[in-house]
């Protein structure tokens, strides 16, 4: 093992005392505290570990130990949110919400980094890579694609589920159209504000109700779900729904977004439990 991911083993046993200390302690907040700075600073020397696999691997044991910490907060965002309709939390169907799901009535709000300042002006989403056609369009150019209304299901990777959100916008496999892709191309590379990508394959992609869509349960849809524009991948957990999305890129191999750099699964089925990598 590189100095490094000794290093990395280290402060991820560290993290794992401090919470196994902390069911003594009244007061959880300063543990959070100090395990946030530990996994924080494991995080940081990722990129010190030069052989892939195991930086991945360890990358993985990070991303575990954050979503429980990540699970402790969005537990108290689990109500009613005042910006939408309450969902429905009961279903008929036992097959509907994937497991370790549990059903929220509001939408909990989790992205990475702040919300852009971002009206429906700036709206410009640009289709590259395999592509034959060179995209750029504006959020007029998009609706005059044609204009679908899907509801689905949103299953976030953080184990809630929020049922029925009517999503309006284009479908994916209609704006490509206009891109017309190359035969050798497979995947995506799909990027949004800040700084954030994901990785999706094409078949994934095209879907009939993987959406960029700017309504959500007949409204225009919040800055702090992704509006003016965001996909929509409803088969896959929520971190491939890129919010804020301005590039499409098509290549011929799959390359790693944001999170699955950092330990999370690169197909991400709620069905199969795909959240991590190893899962």
């Amino acid at each position: 093992m590189t100095e490094a991911a000794g290093r990395i083993a280290s402060l991820l046993r560290r993290a794992d005392e401090v919470r196994k200390a902390a069911a003594s302690r009244r007061d959880p907040g300063p543990v959070r505290e100090q395990l946030a700075r530990l996994l924080g600073e494991a995080r940081d020397h990722l990129d010190e570990v030069g052989e892939e696999d195991l930086r991945l691997e360890l990358a993985g044991a990070i991303a575990r130990r954050v979503a429980d910490l990540d699970h402790e907060e969005v537990a108290t965002l689990l109500g009613p949110s005042p910006e939408v309709a309450v969902a429905p939390t009961s279903t008929d169907d036992p097959d509907r919400v994937p497991p370790g799901q549990h059903l929220t009535a509001g939408f909990p709000v989790l992205h990475v980094g702040r919300a852009p300042t971002w009206t429906a002006a700036d709206v410009r989403l640009t289709v590259t890579g395999l592509v034959a056609h060179r995209l750029v369009l504006d959020l007029d150019g998009l609706r005059a694609l044609g204009s679908v209304e899907r509801t689905r299901d949103f299953h976030c990777v953080t184990t809630w589920s929020r049922l029925d959100n009517t999503w309006t916008g284009v479908r994916v496999a209609d704006v490509l159209a206009q891109a017309q892709p190359r035969a050798t191309a497979t995947h995506a590379v799909v990027s949004g504000h800040p700084a954030y990508s994901t990785n999706l394959s094409l078949e994934d992609l095209t879907a009939d109700d993987v959406l960029l869509a700017w309504q959500h349960d007949g409204a225009p849809l919040p800055i702090e779900h992704g509006g003016p524009l965001r996909l929509v991948v409803p088969h896959l957990y929520g971190w491939k729904s890129v919010k804020w999305v301005t590039e499409i890129r098509l290549t011929d191999r799959d390359v790693r977004g944001y999170w699955e750099e950092r330990g999370y699964h690169d197909l991400g089925d709620p069905w199969r439990e795909q959240r991590f990598r190893g899962d």
